[in-house]
């Protein structure tokens, strides 16, 4: 299998592991990007920097821009992002939240795995069919 890295953005560590309120993924932007393209979701680790994903497990960052030297953290809790500078004042700090209802990295074997979307395939959805109620309305 053939890992790809991600050089504009990297995993620092995860913070307050385990603890409620505290635990959360620190990573920093090495190059200005569109944070709609990455998404961070659960594994096992496995070995070498590789991981088994989990289901349903996934968190999409969604539109946003981020400067070379930013830094982001993935609270697993629950909370309302927000945006600091940093201490020198050059970049700034984005506090983003999973929602999640419970600590996720108390379990040592599980990592976040971060990931870019390179290209996307979406199904137009069929036709909505006739519902009852809408044909009952139509004969009235």
């Amino acid at each position: 299998m053939i890992v790809n890295d991600i050089p504009e953005i990297s995993i620092v560590a995860v913070l307050g592991r385990g603890l409620p309120n505290e635990e959360s993924i620190a990573l920093r932007v090495r190059e200005g990007v569109n944070l709609g393209q990455y998404g961070i979701m659960l594994g096992i680790y496995q070995h070498s920097k590789l991981a088994r994903p989990l289901q349903n497990s996934l968190f999409w960052f969604g539109d946003g821009m981020v400067e070379k030297g930013d830094w982001i953290f993935v609270n697993t809790g629950e909370g309302q992002p927000r945006c600091s500078q940093t201490t020198d004042g050059l970049n700034h700090i984005f506090s983003v939240f999973w929602n999640k209802t419970a600590t996720v990295f108390a379990n040592s074997n599980l990592v976040p795995i971060l990931f870019r979307i390179d290209g996307v395939e979406v199904l137009e959805p069929p036709e909505d069919v006739p519902q009852i109620s809408t044909i009952a309305n139509s004969l009235r």
